[in-house]
């Protein structure tokens, strides 16, 4: 008799298998065929990691962060180690001279070479307000590079999700237009039989060529397109290998808008980034003005010292001073006062830049609304065209197996059911965009509302 084991089920071992099969099948990003599939959130994500503009606007926004710590230190005081080796042509004393020779004090050392090393430091005590206006300066243009990154952050985010839904309508059109080809094909096959049979004439199989012809060019140039959108993709994902192919998982949608116009204009002058930066660069033009004024200030410095000096003998003798210095501006050619309304000049071109994206911002939101209404339209006329230009092109057929038409009404009857399927994937695309485009004017991103139906 045969083991017992070699008996044993084998249902767990297929379940297992089945669960793994599963779990690369919903893995987030996986390879078949040295393809890597990704989603929308997917595509957003590796390419906010891996764009290299992206990366440079977060090198600026770190750039300003330190600009801060360095206005701070500029309050600090500075510290020097100083040394150095001098030599004259005459002897020069080492040391000052402490007293009168006459009252005792002894003559100081003379020498042609002097050594010296020791510390300096220089502390700012007061500069007009100018040390703590420039780290004010300082913190709102970081704010101003944070809002930069976010900017060009959200541009990269929706021009991938452009080329996405871009992909998603030309797979469609691709598939729509190989299946006109396909039916192109059966229908010059029945009219290459008619022919034979004497039933039609040999112009109905020149015209059924001639389209065939038209559909099949059609249908590569759809694949070049749709290559081509690819090739853009993997070069805003910051896809260094750019012979690696990928495919992307489509059916995301973006959803729909609930928001009115009214909502959505308070909404994107709240939270857009762009605005946001205009309205800081104005806070920025109110601190340079006042950081200009404050040069009319005198500087006030706490300075000290602390040397070791010495000849050739090199019998080092310390000598230390302390200083506390005033420098104020009595005439410098009207230097301050051409700067501080070059800075008011600046506030002013800064106002109209804000009212000018004010009503940018107006005007793209509404566009927005007109498209996507468009959009919805156009959808719900597409699908009852859709169904109607079916149902003509199953007649037409019908009566051409019969006798009762042309080969031309079977072709035009293709002919426009191409064009209703390519108008309803258009239609599908432009509603998507439309809710990109607001999302963009409001200052939000597109992968936040990324909805998988």
């Amino acid at each position: 008799m045969p083991a017992c084991h070699a008996t044993a089920n084998p249902f767990p071992r297929v379940i297992i298998l089945i669960i793994y099969l599963l779990s690369i099948l919903h893995s987030d990003v996986f390879a078949a065929d040295n393809r890597s599939f990704f989603s929308l959130s997917e595509v957003i994500a590796y390419a906010l990691k891996n764009n290299p503009g992206i990366r440079q606007s977060g090198n600026a926004r770190d750039i300003e962060q330190l600009n801060i710590q360095i206005a701070k230190a500029e309050r600090m005081p500075r510290v020097d180690l100083n040394s150095g080796i001098t030599r004259f042509r005459y002897p020069t004393a080492v040391t000052p001279i402490t007293g009168s020779p006459l009252a005792g004090a002894g003559f100081p050392e003379f020498d042609t070479s002097i050594y010296d090393i020791g510390l300096s430091f220089r502390m700012p005590l007061f500069r007009g307000g100018r040390l703590e206006r420039w780290i004010d300066i300082s913190g709102i243009r970081a704010s101003i590079s944070e809002d930069m990154l976010t900017i060009n952050r959200q541009e990269l985010i929706y021009n991938l999700t452009s080329v996405y839904f871009r992909i998603s309508l030309l797979e469609k059109l691709l598939s729509v237009t190989e299946a006109t080809v396909k039916q192109m094909e059966e229908h010059r096959g029945n009219v290459e039989l008619f022919l034979k049979a004497g039933t039609v004439p040999g112009v109905e199989l020149l015209k059924t060529d001639l389209e065939l012809a038209r559909a099949q060019q059609n249908a590569l140039l759809v694949r070049n397109t749709l290559e081509t959108a690819y090739e853009l993709l993997k070069t805003l994902m910051g896809l260094e290998n750019i012979n690696n192919d990928i495919s992307l998982v489509t059916g995301a949608t973006l959803g729909n808008n609930t928001l009115s116009y009214e909502e959505a204009v308070s909404r994107a002058l709240a939270q857009r980034p762009d605005y946001l930066a205009v309205v800081k660069k104005k806070k920025l033009a109110e601190a340079r003005i006042k950081y200009a004024g404050g040069k009319r200030l005198p500087d006030v410095f706490l300075m000290g010292e602390y040397t070791d000096r010495s000849g050739e003998g090199l019998e080092f003798r310390e000598n230390w001073n302390l200083a506390l210095r005033l420098t104020m501006p009595v005439f410098d050619g009207g230097s301050i006062k051409t700067d501080i309304v070059k800075e008011k000049k600046e506030r002013e071109k800064i106002m109209e830049e804000e009212k000018a994206l004010r009503l940018t911002v107006i005007r793209e939101i509404k566009e927005a609304f007109i498209q996507s209404q468009n959009a919805k339209q156009r959808m719900a006329v597409s699908l009852k065209a859709i169904e109607t230009a079916k149902e003509n092109l199953r007649i037409e057929s019908l009566k051409f197996r019969t006798g009762s038409n042309t080969s031309t009404d079977v072709l035009d009857a293709q002919s426009v059911l191409l064009q209703v399927e390519s108008d309803s994937c258009q239609a599908l695309y432009d509603n998507e965009m439309a809710t990109a485009a607001l999302m963009k004017a409001m200052g939000e991103d597109t992968c936040c509302r990324e909805v998988t139906p």
